[in-house]
């Protein structure tokens, strides 16, 4: 699946976007700290047209990643809170629940810097693509028999008998997929399409996210989040990519249309879990994060897929910033 968005949809009246990313760098080579960069916006816009910024986050977060992907630092700038009670928390299984406990309001109110925290654990799991892609004469990375395999039918793209699993039981090595050239959605028209991004360095590597809402009576959602690589040769490669449209009453928050569309994916098998989203009509966007993290997977899911569903939270807190376009 390598059908990469080409560009950033135009700001709508009376619309508000929230952006985020998340840098994924080591500035001292595959040996050295993991450092995640974040940031994010909420921009309104109005009938004419002008923008409003609502909110900005930048946060810095610092882990060993070798050492057993603990995290080392955390730092969310001088206006935002005291992030030192993630210190020392794995960057994994329990960083959330460590995070909803630092933050226990913006984890309740879905705020921008949540968000962008929230991308802590997937962040370090991708990260380990670049090591993958360090070494242009490496075409695959062995897997040792002693240490813990990927565990088959874990998601779609796990599935048994399929291209990753086939591979390793196969070969006793990982197959590594190059995905397609990235458009770049950033820089375009509108200066405003986005907040502002640094330039990635060669092996650096991303996660942007959007999220679009407008009311046409009910909520319409447009959300899309972005892994990508940059190359030796400082070529851009999109590693995943999902788009989800959402229609969800404004009175209830309830989902009454959902549609995931895959557009890049790096195993054939991975697309199949696009028709879970199907399980989210009739729930509350409130329902869905706890719904995804008790049913979705298996064979029938998709990591990533499931990271972009439990994103849509955040239309619970949008709709407020909508009012005040009007």
């Amino acid at each position: 699946m390598h059908n990469p968005t080409d560009s950033t949809p135009a700001r709508l009246p009376y619309s508000v976007r929230r952006t985020t990313a998340v840098a994924i760098l080591r500035p001292d080579g595959r040996e050295g700290q993991l450092l995640l960069h974040g940031s994010g916006r909420d921009l309104g816009t109005h009938g004419d047209g002008s923008p409003v910024q609502f909110d900005t986050v930048h946060s810095a977060v610092e882990i060993d990643f070798i050492g057993g992907r603990t995290v080392m630092s955390a730092d969310a700038g001088q206006a935002g809170p005291d992030l030192t009670a993630l210190v020392g928390v794995r960057a994994g299984s329990g960083f959330r629940s460590a995070l909803a406990a630092a933050l226990p309001n913006g984890a309740r109110e879905h705020s921008l810097l949540h968000r962008v925290l929230d991308d802590v654990p997937v962040a370090t799991v991708i990260s380990g693509y670049a090591l993958t892609r360090e070494d242009p004469a490496v075409t695959a990375v062995p897997v040792p028999r002693t240490s813990a395999l990927p565990r088959a039918d874990y998601c779609a793209g796990f599935a048994t008998g399929g291209v990753f699993i086939g591979g390793i039981e196969t070969n006793g090595t990982a197959p590594v997929v190059i995905g397609p050239p990235a458009p770049d959605l950033v820089r375009g028209p509108d200066p405003l399409a986005w907040h502002h991004l640094d330039a990635l360095p060669a092996k650096g590597m991303r996660r942007l996210r959007r999220i679009d809402v407008r009311r046409e009576g009910d909520l319409v959602v447009d959300a899309m989040f972005r892994d990508s690589y940059v190359d030796e040769h400082c070529v851009e490669t999109v590693v995943h990519e999902y788009h989800l449209d959402l229609t969800v009453r404004a009175d209830t928050l309830e989902i009454v249309r959902a549609v995931a569309t895959p557009r890049v994916l790096p195993w054939p098998e991975c697309s199949g879990a696009v028709v879970a989203v199907d399980r989210l009509i009739g729930r509350t966007v409130l329902d869905v994060a706890p719904l995804v993290v008790g049913e979705f997977r298996g064979v029938g899911s998709c990591t990533h897929l499931n990271d972009l569903l439990r994103s849509v939270a955040d239309v619970a807190e949008l709709p407020m910033k909508l009012a005040a376009l009007h």
